[in-house]
């Protein structure tokens, strides 16, 4: 990567305080998943006369030395080598279909059931509710009745409890809101979901008044649909401005997360990052499939360039139009860029999930990335939402390699398994009169240099079928335990 896009890039993510409308922009178009970059792109045609599909250019390497073509592959960036860069040599030709093959939603959740670290009856259990899931990634039976038909296909009593707890490891699969019975728990499951949030850059409170909507169910959700804004503001205890944000956070959600996998959606989940094996190593170029074909519309730009200073300042929205369009490419770019930045970065510490599957994937967190390249990890969160990269196992989201890891103070690496054993021992050893809170066990946990959210202790106790302080200590106090 040219030092000149590493420091655009660092610039436009690491100056929080004042960032300008392009850099927001920019930010933007980087957290877009590839639909979304697909409407904003027809957007900006019918509302910038100065851009145009070049169908017969786009990025085509044969075109590029032509002087007359303002192609996106030459505006986009004017201080540093063009797009060729990024995509290398690549030929599609080359590619196998099989390694291109989208990956069905029950494989993408049997293959993390398959690196789980949970026993073989628990995994039957996961199993057969992966089996029970809607195209949308539902799970619309009922759980008691399933109780009933799993024992049966197992031939061995299974309890509600056990069924409800395998359905808590299913619900930390990806992608998030994966399980679910409503929309509600759909939603609430994704507000969970530490890397999703972060790439959306929500202040922790809205996020909390989103949880605390999604928990009243359908009528929360209905009230917000409705904009019941005396309701709304009776539950939350804040005011419109917060009401706002938390309607903006849930539409951002993604209500049917099965859809991205499903068959019927195949088409959907078109890679952003091709991998392919060259000369004995692993590497990656962007999608040619993925890469607007975009260009300054050319008759437009030979206007301008023969126009005086007088006519040009009489035709001032003709000129604002065209710098519009030029920066917009370079956004483009630059989204572009920082994706493959990122997936290399991914590429070099998760090698051997390229070559061995997820059996080999390793614990990876944000900041091991975001120190990397000299970017903020809310900026590597948005690179890798919503983002897709081809892989011999299938297609992956980029957010895929970061799961079951937690920082520590060392800046290493904890496995969620040895978190959730920390944490039991820590229960284990508690004063029974006193149990401790998920607040008290983070400290606890900061102490032994394990930085964790509480909301993350929360799903991990859960997860773990360990109930909550209060029915804790009410278990104590009937046992009479002191």
């Amino acid at each position: 990567m040219p030092v000149s896009i590493r420091q655009g890039i660092t610039a436009t993510v690491s100056q929080q305080q004042t960032l300008t409308v392009q850099q927001q922009q920019s930010l933007k178009l980087l957290q877009y998943s590839g639909v979304e970059l697909e409407a904003e792109l027809n957007k900006m045609l019918l509302d910038n006369p100065m851009l145009e599909l070049d169908l017969n250019n786009g990025f085509d390497e044969t075109n590029q030395g032509q002087g007359e073509s303002d192609s996106l592959l030459e505006y986009a960036n004017t201080e540093a080598e063009d797009f060729s860069m990024y995509q290398s040599t690549f030929d599609e030709d080359d590619y196998t279909p099989e390694i291109i093959a989208t990956i069905s939603l029950q494989d993408y959740l049997l293959e993390q059931l398959s690196t789980s670290d949970v026993d073989d009856f628990q995994k039957s259990l996961v199993s057969y509710l992966i089996g029970d899931l809607d195209d949308n990634g539902y799970l619309s039976s009922d759980l008691a009745e399933l109780t009933t038909l799993v024992s049966e296909e197992l031939d061995k009593d299974v309890s509600l409890t056990e069924l409800q707890y395998a359905l808590r490891i299913l619900q930390s699969f990806e992608p998030s809101g994966i399980g679910a019975r409503n929309l509600a728990e759909c939603l609430l499951l994704q507000l969970d979901d530490d890397i999703l949030t972060l790439s959306l850059d929500i202040d922790e409170g809205i996020i909390e008044k989103a949880r605390q909507i999604c928990k009243r169910g359908f009528a929360g959700l209905e009230a917000l649909a409705k904009a019941d804004v005396q309701q709304l503001l009776t539950w939350l205890e804040t005011d419109i401005e917060s009401i706002r944000q938390v309607h903006h956070l849930i539409q951002q959600l993604n209500p049917k997360p099965g859809r991205l996998y499903s068959s019927k959606e195949a088409d959907f989940a078109i890679p952003d990052l091709l991998c392919r094996y060259v000369e004995g190593k692993w590497e990656l170029v962007l999608n040619p499939q993925v890469l607007p074909k975009l260009r300054i519309q050319p008759d437009y730009e030979r206007v301008i360039k023969v126009m005086d200073k007088k006519r040009l300042a009489e035709n001032a929205a003709m000129n604002e139009q065209l710098k519009q369009a030029r920066l917009f490419m370079l956004q483009l770019n630059q989204r572009f860029a920082t994706i493959l930045m990122v997936g290399q970065a991914i590429l070099q510490e998760q090698y051997a999930f390229f070559e061995h599957g997820l059996s080999a994937l390793k614990p990876l967190t944000l900041k091991v990335i975001a120190d990397q390249l000299s970017l903020h990890e809310s900026t590597i969160s948005r690179a890798v939402n919503q983002k897709f990269i081809a892989t011999p196992h299938g297609i992956f989201e980029l957010k895929r390699f970061f799961t079951n890891a937690i920082a520590t103070q060392e800046g290493e690496d904890a496995s969620a398994a040895s978190v959730q054993l920390k944490i039991k021992q820590l229960i284990e050893q508690e004063n029974k009169a006193k149990p401790l809170s998920d607040s008290k066990l983070v400290n606890l946990l900061e102490k032994q240099g394990i930085v964790i959210a509480r909301r993350t202790v929360a799903k991990y106790r859960e997860g773990m079928n360990i109930p909550a302080t209060s029915i804790r200590k009410a278990q104590a106090l009937l046992s009479g335990s002191e």
